[in-house]
């Protein structure tokens, strides 16, 4: 049986941009991160500390209310909800944005680099750019969603509970919240999405992450409780993202330290981990 020739036939549907690639990126990102245990942990367990921050605002709230009908308005001390934001987003992080980067970051390109998945990427029309974006950004999701929808739940709350005069600084708490989640949610995408470029093996991409975000950390908090020395805490992530945080919800410090200190370095963190990953990237085998 012959195979009849059809000729050349021309491509007849719809024509899509080249930058549709990313989307297309995003898109495989974000469900593959979906598939790791660790972030459908994050998911269903992430709710637990902002609900229990918003029942212990909505608690206070009841107390004042009572003191103030019992004629002792001033017994109940004011919240403090920019600290208490500030907190939460350090509790998120610390558990479950770990575990996002973890899962979805930490295990990205060394995944792929390990099924030598990169001749099926980069074979298509999609550029090393594209890729890396579509995966930064799918860690960056997970990370934002899982710090400033509670962020921005509590601000509301918060607004809902303040006193007259100060429900206008409460709703105030909106911008630094958006701002101090997009920067925790880029450095730690961009971070641990650059240490999976180090090897093909997942589980040591994972534990490398695992001991650059935990280890300065503790470091950096023996060294400044024995020896009073809190510049340590410049080489830790998490040390970094609580600086900018004070500052960002104006959380007085007595180390010294400050945004100005504090940026720069993170600036650091985020290029470095653009460019060990971009590298890998571009020495990867592609089939044309």
């Amino acid at each position: 049986m012959t195979i009849r020739d059809l000729g050349y036939r021309p491509y007849e549907g719809e024509r899509l941009p080249a930058s549709h690639n990313t989307w297309v990126m995003l898109r495989h990102g974000l469900s593959r991160a979906w598939g790791s245990w660790l972030v459908k942990i994050a998911a269903f367990l992430g709710w637990v500390p902002p609900i229990l921050t918003m029942a212990w605002v909505a608690f206070h709230w009841w107390l004042s209310q009572q003191a103030a009908q019992a004629g002792m308005a001033g017994e109940i001390e004011a919240l403090d909800g920019g600290d208490l934001i500030h907190s939460l987003y350090g509790w998120q992080l610390w558990t479950f944005g770990l575990m996002i980067t973890l899962g979805a970051g930490a295990s990205a390109i060394s995944e792929d680099l390990s099924f030598k998945a990169f001749p099926f990427y980069f074979a298509k029309p999609v550029t090393p750019p594209q890729y890396l974006l579509g995966r930064v950004l799918a860690v960056g999701i997970w990370l934002f969603s899982i710090l400033f929808i509670p962020g921005f739940l509590l601000v509301l709350i918060l607004v809902g509970a303040a006193p007259e005069g100060g429900r206008l600084e409460a709703l105030g708490l909106f911008l630094p919240a958006l701002i101090h989640a997009g920067l925790i949610a880029t450095v730690c995408a961009v971070g641990s999405v650059g240490v999976s470029a180090f090897s093909t093996s997942r589980a040591l991409t994972m534990s490398a992450w695992i001991l650059l975000f935990i280890v300065p950390w503790v470091l950096a908090t023996i060294v400044t409780e024995v020896g009073e020395w809190p510049w340590l805490k410049l080489a830790s992530i998490p040390a970094l993202l609580a600086v900018v945080g004070d500052a960002l919800f104006k959380v007085s410090r007595d180390d010294g330290l400050g945004w100005y200190h504090a940026l720069p370095v993170l600036a650091v963190v985020v290029f470095g981990g653009l460019s060990l990953a971009m590298r890998q990237l571009r020495n990867a085998e592609v089939i044309t």
